[in-house]
């Protein structure tokens, strides 16, 4: 299995998906917000639960429909509304998108808001924080860990 390849189409499809505010589906479990993105025989799916500002989720990526790759999350934006978390964090993730964010350290600055992800492990197994802070104070939060599966 080409792990660069399923690597490059995850960060590839989570531009495609949440992070550009696109190809929303119709979710398969009852409450759920799901995200999806298709490349021949590679597929992306994002499902999670949001409420009071807190949700939780899974991203797979399928390799002809079989599971290869998961990572559970669960995050805390409730010290903002959700416009306002979606907004930074499409901003860091589609400007950090080709980072390895996931199992590096990543810091970026921006004019209202400071991203940071801090993760561990490699691309096969993987573990993690994300943090957006404005003016000092950690407003969002976001925890992870993941890897191959198949």
């Amino acid at each position: 299995m080409d792990t660069t390849l399923i690597e490059q189409f995850l960060l590839s499809a989570r531009t495609k998906t949440y992070a550009g505010a696109t190809r929303k589906s119709e979710a398969l479990l009852p409450g759920a917000v799901q995200y999806e993105h298709v490349e021949e025989k590679l597929s992306y799916r994002d499902t999670y639960y949001l409420g009071n500002g807190i949700f939780a989720g899974l991203e797979t990526v399928f390799l002809e429909g079989k599971p290869v790759w998961t990572m559970s999350y669960f995050g805390d934006f409730s010290k903002m509304t959700e416009e306002q978390a979606d907004g930074m964090l499409r901003t860091a993730l589609q400007d950090l998108w080709q980072t390895t964010r996931m199992y590096t350290v990543v810091k970026k600055s921006y004019p209202t808001f400071e991203y940071s992800c801090e993760g561990d492990g490699t691309f096969e197994k993987v573990s993690g924080t994300e943090l957006i802070k404005v003016a000092g104070n950690v407003i969002y939060n976001f925890y992870y860990a993941g890897g191959f599966i198949g």
